[in-house]
């Protein structure tokens, strides 16, 4: 068997920089919105480890500052909500409902990068294995684990959701005093949403797509998180006064 020399994998693409790359296919001129980041190739700066979104303050400096420009709790709530569930979330949910692989959402793996308004435009992983199906043709190849089904890729993955986003949703109903089943059920319409509209974007099946997110809507279900209810969010007084808009802020190291 003839093996291959390490100076011989140079230009060899791996399966997670092609599904990145696929994945930042899906939406004409913002390649990033879909894609992942590989962090071993990003530098530090503006990279906030999701560790540390909740303990480092940048949940609540978000919340804060949109409070600050709109003057809306609600949509300031709606808007940390939403980028942080598509960050975890929705590009994983968008790959499974496409190609069939996810990486690992848990938050010791994850970090978003800010914008330079203070918002989330990027999110990356530092382990970027990929649990793919037992059809796919990349299944056994380097940087893949193999899952036996569906069912299980959508367990795992809201296994490692979980816990990343409830802390975050922690955070985010102690400053907006918004209710983590609110916020839950925001998650869920999110998860639907990725499910059903990104197969049109990819060209790819919207059955496959629609059965894979309502696995992954079942399994957070089941874990007991209120995804499939539906309620808006509420006018939330006792957020304190608005703030003057903060920005100074900094990636946490």
């Amino acid at each position: 068997m003839t093996s291959i020399l390490p100076e011989q994998m140079v230009g060899i693409r791996t399966v997670f920089e092609d599904t990145s790359e696929t994945l930042g296919g899906f939406r004409t001129g913002y390649p990033k919105f879909y894609s992942m980041a590989d962090l071993g190739t990003q530098s530090r700066r503006r990279w906030v480890p999701l560790e540390e979104a909740v303990t480092g303050g940048r949940v609540e400096l978000m919340f804060r500052n949109y409070f600050a420009d709109s003057g809306d709790i609600r949509f300031a709530t709606y808007l940390v909500a939403e980028a942080f569930t598509h960050g975890v979330l929705g590009r994983a949910v968008a790959s499974f409902a496409t190609i069939g692989r996810v990486w690992d959402t848990g938050a010791e793996n994850m970090a978003v990068r800010t914008d330079i308004e203070g918002g989330l435009d990027w999110a990356g992983v530092r382990d970027t294995t990929l649990r793919v199906l037992q059809d796919d043709p990349c299944a056994g190849s380097p940087g893949t684990v193999v899952l036996p089904c569906e069912q299980a890729m959508a367990q795992w993955l809201v296994c490692r959701s979980r816990g990343t986003l409830s802390s975050v949703f922690a955070g985010l109903s102690a400053v907006s005093n918004c209710s983590e089943d609110t916020l839950w059920s925001m998650a869920g319409e999110s998860v639907l949403g990725a499910a059903t509209i990104v197969p049109t974007f990819a060209g790819t099946s919207p059955e496959t797509g629609y059965r894979r997110g309502q696995l992954v809507l079942q399994a957070l279900h089941q874990s007991g998180l209120a995804v499939r209810k539906r309620s808006g969010l509420p006018r939330t007084p006792g957020a304190g006064p608005i703030p003057v808009r903060d920005r100074g802020w900094r990636s946490v190291r």
